[in-house]
């Protein structure tokens, strides 16, 4: 009995008196540790398929893709969206807007430090006042000017030219309407004659274009709205002789590219839910829901065109294969149709509606099976914790018996000893 170590017999008493508990709970810990993890896998996957198809489906931007070329392609550049129709179109430019610039050579620093009064800038319907009195120079004009906080869109510079500092005042906006007005009745006669005298660096003008017998005009020298989907930036005008010719038409290549990032996002999404879906992950019927879904939502019609038409297919497995040659023709026909059947209110809107419905913070799928998944991992943490207190409590009697035990058979084997002796 000399061998006998109380605490190793208490650690063995308690774990057997714990074991079918904590064997439960080790096995349930486990299981729901490999259901959350297959749930943030899942989750990580519909968040980026349904991010990888935003760019597809903005306002200006979706799965058709057009070109455009300029000829003279000095005159302007150009860009496109999904809306532009295929097209040649022939454009006068005339004149270039331009934003107003006026410099004040009269006014000098001694000027301003003796102005008095106030002079009101405005621009269209917007306007600011300053008080002349309170300025000592022109570098404080012209901070008056940019720093104040209800500016209409001028901006006060200073040039130096032939060692002599000028002021310059310029609308931040090109066009007519955006013309900058000096009212200098409430200033002294000096001031107002040195502003009232200024040269005009660049007057407001409005860009001016010619469609055949259509004329159009122009604030800005962006024009986004002449022709649907397709934005003009003009750097100079035409001569009488040679107009610009502008020819919209489909980009085969780029739409066939937009339509292949759809289908490699899609089926990295299947392929998640394929090894999901065989494995015992606790998740089966959330992603047997899934594929039903998008089986069927990828299978359906809009607008009257399905996604064969493009020459999109499934093979057994459920994943997406493209025809180019298909996909070739159909944009040789009716190139807005693929617009038509993926973006606005298609293909890509119903999959977004049904990836909301699994990914809402608030009532979607997957943040119910978290929930649930939560509750689930506090009540065996609560377990965990009485197991614990159990074998604790467990441990402590059995060392306090076993401790008693030991003492009685040392005395047991002293008085022994001593009878014996």
């Amino acid at each position: 009995m000399s061998s006998l170590d109380p605490q190793t017999l208490a650690t063995q008493m308690a774990g057997y008196d714990i074991q079918a508990s904590q064997s439960a709970a080790t096995k349930q810990q486990s299981s729901l540790t490999t259901q959350s993890n297959n749930l943030s896998k899942l989750k990580t996957a519909l968040t980026t398929f349904r991010s990888s198809l935003t760019s597809l489906n903005s306002s200006t931007q979706g799965m058709l893709a057009n070109s455009a070329t300029l000829t003279p392609s000095t005159v302007a550049t150009v860009s496109t969206t999904s809306q532009a129709n295929r097209g040649t179109y022939s454009l006068t430019v005339s004149q270039l807007a331009s934003a107003q610039q006026t410099a004040y050579t009269s006014l000098s620093d001694d000027k301003v430090k003796q102005a008095t009064g106030s002079l009101t800038l405005a621009i269209k319907d917007k306007s600011i006042t300053i008080d002349m009195g309170k300025l000592n120079s022109l570098a404080d004009f012209a901070d008056a000017v940019n720093q104040a906080t209800d500016n209409p869109g001028v901006t006060a510079s200073l040039v130096k030219t032939d060692g002599k500092v000028q002021l310059m005042l310029s609308s931040d906006e090109s066009g007519v309407g955006n013309a900058l007005t000096l009212t200098t009745s409430q200033l002294d006669s000096q001031t107002a004659a040195a502003l009232n005298q200024g040269v005009e660096i660049s007057a407001a003008k409005d860009a001016k274009v010619s469609i055949g017998s259509l004329a159009f005009s122009s604030s800005s020298n962006k024009l986004d709205s002449l022709i649907e989907g397709v934005t003009i930036n003009l750097q100079t005008v035409t001569t009488a002789d040679t107009p610009l010719t502008l020819t919209v038409g489909t980009d085969t290549s780029g739409t066939q590219k937009n339509l292949q990032s759809f289908i490699d996002a899609y089926n990295s999404l299947r392929s998640v839910l394929d090894t999901q879906g065989s494995a015992s992950g606790g998740n089966d019927g959330l992603v047997s829901s899934l594929n039903t879904e998008l089986n069927s939502v990828i299978r359906g019609t809009a607008n009257g065109f399905d996604m064969t038409r493009f020459g999109i297919t499934s093979d057994k497995d459920g994943k997406l294969t493209l025809n180019s040659e298909t996909l070739k023709t159909q944009l040789g026909k009716n190139p807005q149709s693929i617009n038509q059947f993926f973006n606005s209110q298609g293909l890509l809107s119903t999959i977004d509606k049904s990836m909301n419905n699994y990914l809402s913070t608030s009532h979607g799928v997957l943040q119910s099976r978290q929930e649930v998944l939560d509750r689930q991992q506090t009540d065996i943490t609560d377990r965990q914790t009485k197991i614990t207190t159990r074998y604790n409590d467990a441990y402590n009697r059995y060392l306090t018996q076993f401790t008693k035990l030991k003492s009685a058979m040392q005395d047991m084997n002293n008085t022994l000893s001593s009878l014996l002796g």
